[in-house]
C-alpha cells in the first residue's frame, strides 16, 4: 500500500547553474520559493572544523514579502520541518550530525561573510549545465534540505521535487536518486526536466522554451508535454558572457577607468551594475542615450547607455563573430519538429531564466525573429508561421505576477502538488532499495 504524504511536507528544489531555489510546503501554490542560494561552495581550510552557518531563507522571504506571521507556528509545523530543541536527544542521531564532506565546505550568506584566509577557493557547483563535483552537490543538498529548510536528516518525512536542466546525462540523475535517498534519507522523489515545468507553470503543453541562464542559453522544443531531445539547441551565451562583455565595455571608458584609480575597474562592479536593473536593450537607435549613475563602494559613477545595451544585446546578436544568436537557436531546434508542428512552437514562446529579465529583450528577440521566420509574402504555405506569439503565466497566480522567469519553478510546485503522492510518478525508497539508483 503506498504511503501518503502531507503536503507541507513536501520540497521542491530547482537547480540553476547560478542560483538554486527551494521551498517545503506546497499547499499555497501562490507562494513564491522562500530559500535563493548561490550555487557556490567555499573550500574551508582543512584544519578549521566549521563555520557558523547561517540562512538564507530569512532574506528571501523579506524580498517575496513572507513575513515570520505568515510561517506555520512551531507546535503546528510538520514534524519533518521542525527544528531540535536543545537537549533533545533524538536530535543527536548520527544521520543529524554534519558528515565530513559537508565540513569541509561553505554556502550561502556564510560564505559572503567568511573571514579572510577561512576559504581556500569557491567552486561553481554546476557550470555549463552539468555538475562540476558531486560530493560538493551532496553537501550543498544537505545544506539546503537540514539548514535553509529546517529537515531532519533522521526522520524524513519530505518527499522531494528535483527540478533539473535538460541535458543531464542518465549518470548524474543516478548519482543525484543517490544522494536523495542515501544522504537525504528522503522517502521519496521525483525528477522533471526544468524546460518542461517552464511550461507547465505557463499552463501549456506544445512550445519552444528558451531558459537565458548564466553559463548556457537552452532552447528546447516541447510537444504534447514531450520534450525533443533531438531539438535541443544550446549556447554559452547567456549571463556570464554579458557580464564578461559589460566589464570590456567598461574598461574602454577612459573617464571612468580614471575614477578607479590603478587598480582598474574591478569585475564586481559590472557584477553590480548588470544586477541592478540599469542594462536595458534599445529597440531604436534613438533610445534614451542619457547615462546611467551606480552607487559602488561609497562612490558614484556614470555609465553610458551605449554600454549598457550593448552589453545586454549579445544575449539574442552576439557581436564576437563566432557565437550564434538565439534566434538561430530556436530555427535550429523548430526545424529538427515535424513540419506539421513547427507553427504551433513559433506561437508559444516561453523565456525564462535569471538572465531574461533586461529590459527590452523580449521586444529585441520578437522583432529579430519576424525578421527572420515570418514569410516576406501574403501567401501562407499551410506549414507557415503566420504570428510569433509569447506565452505568460497566469492572471490568476497572483503571488507570482512579474516574475515570468521563474516559470519553472511554478510549475515544479504544481507538478509536486499533484505528483510527489502518486506512485506512477515518483520514486520510493522501497523501490530505490530493490533497484538502486538506475
Amino acid at each position: 500500500m503506498a504511503i501518503s504524504y502531507r503536503e507541507e511536507n513536501f520540497v521542491v528544489i530547482e537547480l540553476g547553474s547560478h542560483t538554486t531555489r527551494a521551498t517545503i510546503d506546497t499547499t499555497d501554490i501562490n507562494r513564491l520559493p522562500t530559500v535563493a542560494i548561490r550555487t557556490r561552495a567555499g573550500v574551508l581550510k582543512q584544519d578549521i572544523s566549521a563555520l557558523p552557518v547561517s540562512s538564507d531563507s530569512e532574506i528571501v522571504e523579506k524580498q517575496n514579502g513572507i513575513h515570520a506571521n505568515d510561517m506555520p507556528d512551531k507546535d503546528e509545523a510538520p514534524e519533518a520541518s521542525v527544528k531540535a530543541e536543545e537537549g533533545d536527544e533524538e536530535y543527536m542521531d548520527a544521520n543529524d550530525e554534519q558528515e565530513g564532506s559537508e565540513l569541509n565546505y561553505v554556502f550561502g550568506s556564510a560564505l559572503d561573510t567568511a573571514e579572510e584566509g577561512t576559504v581556500t577557493q569557491t567552486v561553481d557547483i554546476i557550470c555549463g549545465g552539468f555538475v562540476s563535483d558531486w560530493d560538493v552537490m551532496s553537501a550543498f543538498l544537505r545544506h539546503i534540505i537540514t539548514k535553509e529548510l529546517g529537515v531532519r536528516i533522521s526522520s524524513n518525512f519530505s518527499p522531494i521535487l528535483f527540478s533539473v536542466p535538460p541535458l543531464w546525462p542518465k549518470t548524474d540523475l543516478e548519482s543525484l536518486t543517490q544522494i536523495a535517498f542515501e544522504e537525504l534519507n528522503a522517502p521519496s522523489i521525483l525528477i522533471v526536466e526544468q524546460p518542461l515545468l517552464a511550461m507547465y507553470g505557463n499552463n501549456a503543453a506544445t512550445g519552444l522554451v528558451v531558459d537565458f541562464g548564466h553559463s548556457a542559453t537552452t532552447v528546447t522544443a516541447i510537444l504534447d508535454s514531450a520534450i525533443q531531445w533531438s531539438c535541443i539547441a544550446q549556447s554559452e551565451v547567456a549571463g556570464a558572457a554579458v557580464t564578461e562583455r559589460l566589464h570590456q565595455l567598461l574598461q574602454e571608458d577612459r573617464a571612468l577607468c580614471a575614477e578607479f584609480g590603478d587598480d582598474g575597474i574591478p569585475v564586481e562592479f559590472a557584477v553590480a551594475l548588470k544586477e541592478s536593473g540599469l542594462c536595458k536593450i534599445q529597440l531604436l537607435p534613438e533610445g534614451d542615450d542619457s547615462d546611467s549613475e551606480l552607487a559602488f563602494q561609497g562612490k558614484k559613477h556614470k555609465v553610458k547607455a551605449d554600454v549598457l545595451d550593448r552589453a545586454a544585446r549579445i544575449l539574442i546578436t552576439p557581436d564576437d563573430g563566432k557565437s550564434v544568436g538565439v534566434a538561430s537557436l530556436m530555427k535550429q531546434a523548430v526545424l529538427g519538429c515535424e513540419t506539421e508542428k513547427r507553427a504551433a512552437l513559433w506561437e508559444s514562446i516561453h523565456i525564462v531564466g535569471g538572465s531574461s529579465r533586461f529590459v527590452g529583450l523580449k521586444d529585441c528577440l520578437q522583432t529579430e525573429l519576424e525578421k527572420s521566420v515570418l514569410p516576406s509574402s501574403n501567401i501562407y504555405a499551410n506549414s507557415q508561421t503566420r504570428e510569433i506569439k509569447f506565452g505568460t503565466l497566469p492572471d490568476y497566480f497572483s503571488g507570482w505576477r512579474g516574475r515570468g522567469y521563474l516559470a519553472g519553478f511554478l510549475g515544479a510546485c504544481i507538478v509536486a502538488k499533484l505528483a510527489l503522492n502518486d506512485s506512477k510518478h515518483n520514486i520510493s525508497r522501497s523501490e530505490y532499495n530493490d533497484s538502486g539508483p538506475s
